[in-house]
């Protein structure tokens, strides 16, 4: 049922901010800014935005070898399928799904390797909140900004630029609480489990015990974080795979024509990402739009400039992981409804 609901919120959510997106834009203008890409430089763009995926098994690889060590080319397919997931299933379910074939595949416990993916996203909102510091200085660097009626809700009055500063402190605020929630699961275990035990005292004696177990495998998988060394080198190759995205952003503007400042590229890019945070469709579509335009509106672009530059930007973050963890599955034999069902199944066990 809470699925459900979920789910259903998600699609109004989407429909929502697509309506003010797609509200008084000019199509034939719209059409005539995408008809003008560079094709070749689209093409580099998107190939250099799959490179960072294979940092980020590289990444894996150093989150993974305190329980069992792959090289970063095992462990690409499997992350390129879970992104794949994560942009054709809702709630993120890409994550569940690659600790699970992670599991099953590479014989590893799920639950640790559940622990190695929420690390990266972490890890990952960690540096977001780096490149939104970096990002929010456009607001006083660039003065080609553009005044916007603010909206008003239940007598507040909301500004795209409150409602920006708003998802990333509240973005940052959860990223850092899971992160210090972590570190004292790790190194002040006892108090930790007790303080999660007392408040699981209310449920049945079962479910208490499916949490104790999930606890100590999910410690496993936080293994990285007691190496002073290899908790750096992840926080590292985290900032370089966020560094060769934000190029990738800055890049595709170039491929269409359209000068897109770099302190810009990581303000759009940060908040688009803790946007995509809001219960949604599939990959985020609707509040990365809404805000990923929002933003490029208070900087003087013309609607029609924005939505064609942050439409074909979220395209080449969606469509060719799907299209690549399509092609990984193939080779793998996997069955997309399969997965879904086996890994639910594994959820409730």
């Amino acid at each position: 049922m809470a699925k459900k609901i979920i789910f259903w919120i998600g699609i109004a959510v989407t429909a929502v901010c697509l309506f003010f997106v797609f509200k008084g834009i000019k199509y034939g203008m719209l059409w005539q800014i995408i008809k003008h890409i560079k094709v070749w430089l689209l093409l580099l763009t998107v190939a250099i935005y799959i490179s960072g995926y294979f940092i980020r098994s590289v990444r894996w690889h150093y989150l993974l070898k305190h329980i069992k060590s792959f090289s970063a080319f095992t462990l690409f397919p499997y992350l390129v399928i879970g992104f794949m997931f994560n942009n054709v299933l809702p709630a993120r379910a890409g994550e569940f799904i690659r600790a699970y074939l992670t599991g099953s595949k590479l014989k590893v416990s799920g639950t640790s390797a559940f622990a190695t993916v929420v690390i990266e996203r972490v890890f990952d909102g960690l540096v977001m909140i780096f490149y939104f510091i970096i990002g929010y200085t456009a607001f006083h660097f660039i003065h080609n900004q553009t005044q916007i009626a603010p909206v008003t809700f239940f007598g507040m009055s909301l500004g795209i630029k409150d409602a920006v500063l708003g998802f990333a402190v509240l973005g940052s605020a959860v990223f850092l609480g899971i992160f210090v929630f972590m570190f004292f699961l790790l190194f002040k275990k006892d108090a930790t489990v007790g303080f999660v035990h007392k408040i699981m005292s209310v449920f049945p004696a079962g479910i208490r015990d499916r949490v104790g177990k999930f606890i100590d495998l999910f410690i496993l998988g936080l293994g990285v974080l007691g190496n002073a060394g290899d908790m750096l080198t992840v926080f590292g190759l985290s900032v370089f795979a966020w560094s060769v995205e934000a190029f990738t952003y800055w890049l595709m503007g170039a491929a269409m024509n359209i000068h897109v400042n770099f302190l810009l590229v990581c303000l759009i890019m940060a908040v688009a990402n803790f946007a995509i945070m809001v219960p949604s469709t599939s990959g985020g579509v609707g509040p990365f739009e809404f805000f990923g335009v929002g933003i490029m509106l208070l900087f003087s672009y013309t609607k029609e400039q924005a939505a064609a530059y942050v439409f074909i930007v979220h395209a080449m973050i969606l469509f060719p992981i799907i299209i690549l963890g399509a092609f990984f599955m193939a080779g793998e034999g996997m069955d997309f409804s399969k997965i879904v069902n086996e890994q639910k199944k594994e959820e409730v066990k």
